[in-house]
């Protein structure tokens, strides 16, 4: 299996090196825009990019992490990223920790010409609701993934599902080397 440590971790504390600390940072794969549409957006929505990978060719992923959070604001909610997926886009946001304080598994959005077609909750994989569409739901249940399931409660269990979101959705590894951490901007903004 590829390394998704990044899931335990957080992506900038994995890109560089640390062990797992407070990383309230998110990763989003996306395709279908530009990376300076999507770091546009994001620093329009106070969420700058912290890293981003290279520019990626028509048609294949690229990957930027920017802050989930921004104290300096009391901006405290979650973004909507509706706005970042124009049509013929597909944005996959990867929260690993969204409430470190409270210790809430990571959760997971595909996005689609502006629209969710599925958020994942690594707590309750497979549930699927009105607010909470879920097009995956069956993949991760066929997988054992949900609760109840073969592999819910194994040890490498964010791991897992986060592989399995990554290979459905052909997302590429995360490449160390590829990624420019922008440390400059983390410093300032903090």
């Amino acid at each position: 299996m590829t390394d998704y440590d990044w899931i335990h971790r957080g992506p900038i504390d994995w890109l560089e090196g640390q062990g797992y600390g407070e990383d309230e940072t998110v990763l989003v794969y996306f395709r279908g825009t530009t990376r300076a549409a999507v770091a546009d957006g994001l620093t329009a929505r106070h969420r700058p990019p912290f890293a981003r990978g290279e520019e990626p060719a028509p048609g294949e992923w690229g990957v930027i992490v920017h802050p989930m959070l921004n104290p300096s604001r009391d901006d405290y909610d979650d973004i909507d990223y509706r706005g970042l997926c124009p049509e013929g886009a597909e944005l996959v946001v990867f929260v690993p920790n969204p409430c470190i304080v409270k210790a809430h598994g990571p959760k997971a959005y595909h996005y689609r010409d502006g629209r969710i077609s599925s958020c994942v909750d690594y707590e309750g994989a497979e549930h699927v609701g009105e607010r909470w569409p879920n097009a995956l739901a069956p993949l991760v249940t066929a997988a054992g993934l949900g609760i109840g399931g073969e592999f819910a409660e194994s040890p490498d269990h964010e791991q897992r599902l986060t592989a399995l979101i990554c290979e459905h959705l052909g997302l590429p590894a995360l490449d160390r080397a590829a990624m420019t951490v922008d440390r400059e901007l983390m410093d300032d903004y903090q």
